[in-house]
């Protein structure tokens, strides 16, 4: 897993550029020294990881030669990133591209500290056509700014042992976006035959957190966590209540799944399933490279969600912006458009941790050295995703209602007991 900022939870955040960072400080990428004073042929760039050899370096280079210009990387922040990024946006000399935690971008945008990227978008004529629709549309804002641009997104599949179904006689899960076959029903009998008591689990869905959004449109709610203003916690309603409970149940009911307390250390649903103690495991894009670089005994491929009313996927969103009050916003624009096109895509694709928004690019997916052989249905979620609504203050919302799902992850109370009690204090926090 990547280096995350320290104040940001694991579970709640498992975007990122993965397999793209190693962490540490690095210099510029141009080497040609710093330009990037007001209105010079140069830019700042601050990420909160390493960017010195990964394919995002690749990207800015090929931008810098092609557009003739000098992107100086700042030191990468990778302790209590959202407080220094804070602190740059408040000091009114912050770097001209930014990296931005997704859940901060409602609140940022209210406060009037990103800049308005439409009148760009509308100048420059971009076809958004060529982005993937969900994603792109994540920065929009009510009154239809666009504050912030998304470069990528990990989508989140279903990860599976392909020897150990065979061993067990288990149908494998569909190859292509469909639901013949794979409904939630089929998903929790094909984990109980995978079941051995003792050494391993049939499935993992509840640990990453991108199942509450996914889980709970797939089982026919209309908006998943928040309401579309961002002012209601919809996650408390009754259909979102039993989609939560579903997966919960694996656990507490079915016991197909690993318990609460096994799954507490960084990395442990990973190292579980690569050492075949887990058969299927519900995870990000970013996850590919880790299992590539580890499984050397055992064939895994991917297949999309089980399906219920629909069959969907959340995505984590790798999301830049430019600071209002950036000293060089036309170059930095010139950047982020890049990072987006199909070329620039490309570079970023090679890195193996996220899907470019490009979806030409996207579509260079494929099978290559130690890929699963499905690996293009990442490409293809693009046409299946759903997006949690933004709020004002999304962080405080999740930091009160997580930690009280533990209870229900634990066994020790109902889903809809834990959601009832906490939704007072969550809209709360919603209103800033």
């Amino acid at each position: 897993m990547q280096t995350i900022p320290s104040n940001l939870s694991r579970r709640r955040f498992l975007a990122g550029l993965g397999g793209l960072a190693a962490g540490g400080v690095l210099a510029g990428c141009g080497g040609g020294g710093n330009e990037a004073g007001g209105g010079g042929k140069g830019l700042t760039f601050l990420n909160w990881q390493q960017v010195k050899g990964t394919p995002l370096e690749q990207a800015i280079q090929a931008h810098e030669k092609a557009a003739g210009v000098t992107v100086t990387v700042q030191p990468a922040v990778t302790q209590e990133y959202d407080t220094k990024m804070r602190t740059l946006l408040a000091g009114g000399a912050p770097p001209d591209v930014m990296r931005i935690n997704d859940d901060f971008v409602r609140g940022f945008s209210e406060q009037g500290a990103l800049l308005d990227l439409r009148p760009y978008i509308e100048k420059d004529g971009l076809d958004t056509a060529q982005f993937a629709k969900e994603v792109y549309e994540f920065p929009k804002q009510t009154d239809g700014s666009h504050t912030a641009w998304v470069v990528g997104y990990e989508p989140r599949l279903i990860f599976y042992n392909v020897d150990l179904f065979k061993q067990a006689g288990v149908p494998l899960p569909p190859t292509t976006w469909s639901a013949e076959g794979w409904h939630w029903d089929d998903f929790v009998d094909r984990a109980k035959k995978l079941t051995v008591p003792g050494q391993r689990y049939g499935g993992l869905i509840y640990l990453d957190t991108g199942y509450e959004q996914t889980f709970t449109v797939n089982h026919g709610s209309e908006t998943g966590i928040f309401s579309t203003d961002g002012s209601k916690f919809t996650l408390s309603g009754d259909q979102e209540i039993e989609a939560l409970q579903w997966a919960t149940d694996l656990t507490c009911k079915d016991k197909v799944q690993p318990p609460w307390s096994a799954l507490q250390q960084d990395n442990a649903e990973t190292q579980m399933f690569a050492q075949g103690k887990l058969a299927m495991l519900y995870a990000t894009f970013g996850t590919v490279p880790y299992l590539r670089s580890t499984i050397k005994d055992f064939t895994w491929d991917v297949a999309p969600p089980p399906a219920d009313l629909e069959q969907k996927t959340e995505s984590s969103v790798i999301v830049f912006c430019i600071p209002k009050t950036a000293k060089n916003p036309d170059q930095a624009w010139a950047l982020l458009k890049y990072l987006a096109s199909e070329e620039g895509g490309r570079i970023l694709l090679e890195g193996g941790s996220f899907t470019p928004i490009n979806n030409k690019a996207a579509a260079g997916l494929a099978p290559k050295g130690k890929m699963p052989e499905h690996i293009g249905l990442f490409g293809e979620a693009s046409k299946h995703l759903t997006a949690t609504n933004q709020t004002k203050n999304t962080l405080g919302a999740r930091e009160l209602y997580r930690p009280a799902l533990d209870q229900a992850y634990n066994c020790e109370k109902s889903v809809a007991d834990v959601l009832k009690q906490v939704t007072p204090q969550v809209e709360t926090a919603l209103k800033g």
